[in-house]
């Protein structure tokens, strides 16, 4: 367990890293974010204290599905995947840290008993899709704004040479 501060817009982790800590804020807030090329940055939910986050991802050996950044200045209590094990498994009444709504989270999108958990987790999923294609089609289109100015330079200029030897051969 360790703490850490987080001043204002910088980043806990970046999506795409490996998951190897979950975080509990003390104070200030973590905005989690996804990017997107063509429209920035997005929020997808916010956390303030109390509040721990990066936990499913450490578990399921997932890389980071989201950004981390602090809204404001933030406190933070950085537990490693070894030390939540050893809480987990040698003291479990000591796993309380990880709050009732993470539990509650895990427990709506991995419950296989009834259809609210199985909505839960298809939404959780479809979020995800959803983000993925956005962020893929958004890549396609900026890369496809790139090949259409690479057509459109040489174009340009050849028009503009076009204009220039009419009006240098037709001056009066």
């Amino acid at each position: 367990m360790q703490r850490i501060s987080i001043p204002a817009g910088e980043y806990v982790y970046r999506q795409d890293e490996p998951s190897d800590a979950m975080y509990l804020v003390r104070s200030g807030k973590i905005e989690l974010t996804t990017l997107y090329p063509e429209t920035g940055e997005a929020v997808n939910v916010k956390h303030g204290p109390g509040h721990i986050f990066g936990e499913i991802e450490l578990i399921d050996s997932r890389a980071r599905s989201a950004n981390a950044r602090a809204a404001a200045a933030a406190d933070l209590v950085r537990f490693e995947r070894d030390e939540l094990l050893e809480l987990l498994f040698k003291n479990p009444e000591k796993s309380l840290l990880l709050g009732k709504s993470t539990y509650e989270r895990l427990r709506e999108l991995f419950n296989d008993v009834t259809l609210d958990s199985e909505l839960a987790r298809l939404r959780e999923e479809m979020k995800l899709a959803i983000q993925n294609a956005v962020v893929s089609h958004e890549q396609r289109v900026v890369r496809s704004h790139n090949g259409m100015l690479a057509i459109a330079a040489p174009v340009v200029v050849m028009v503009l040479l076009a204009v220039g030897a009419y009006w240098f051969f037709h001056r009066a």
